[in-house]
């Protein structure tokens, strides 16, 4: 296996373990019960992704795959780190609209297909483009998921205040 594929794949496994942590910490914060079961959802979807992904890995070759780092010290005492967030000390004291919880799950989503088809127009193996076009439109079905969902509550947003 090339350094390049190995290294897109590893990189994918970050973006999913990324994008678990993300539904996992935010399932709380939103108001709407039925978007938090969805974002639960997205939880073990984005954790079937990653060892999707691990076992491809592993079936290539690699042994190593990409360091992940757990902050829960304890079941009692658990360090919640978000680390797709930059500097998160000021970010966890905001609270976010369900709306714009939705929008970043909207755009990461997004971010993913894009690599993914990006990283397919960049590697020659047959097999590997076309399981990096895989990947791509499993998440291309994430992203307009969760557009239409935003789009929705945009529009519904905008109605209690009006502007329809």
């Amino acid at each position: 296996m090339s350094k390049k594929i190995e290294n897109i794949l590893k990189f994918g496994m970050k973006m999913e373990k990324n994008a678990q942590d993300f539904y996992s910490f935010y399932a709380n914060s939103l108001q709407d019960e039925t978007l938090k079961k969805l974002f639960e959802e997205f939880v073990k979807i984005e954790q079937e992704h990653y060892k999707y992904l691990e076992n491809i890995l592993k079936s290539l070759g690699s042994q190593e795959p990409p360091i992940s780092i757990s902050w829960v010290v304890d079941d009692q005492n658990k360090m919640v780190d978000p680390h797709i967030l930059v500097d998160n000390s000021k970010i966890l004291e905001t609270d976010f609209s369900d709306l714009t919880i939705l929008r970043l799950a909207y755009l990461i989503e997004s971010d993913f297909a894009a690599f993914y088809k990006h990283a397919a127009e960049k590697v020659e193996d047959g097999n590997v483009k076309g399981l990096l076009l895989h990947l791509a439109k499993w998440e291309e079905e994430h992203e307009k998921f969760f557009k239409d969902r935003y789009h929705s509550l945009m529009k519904k947003e905008w109605e209690e205040i009006d502007l329809f």
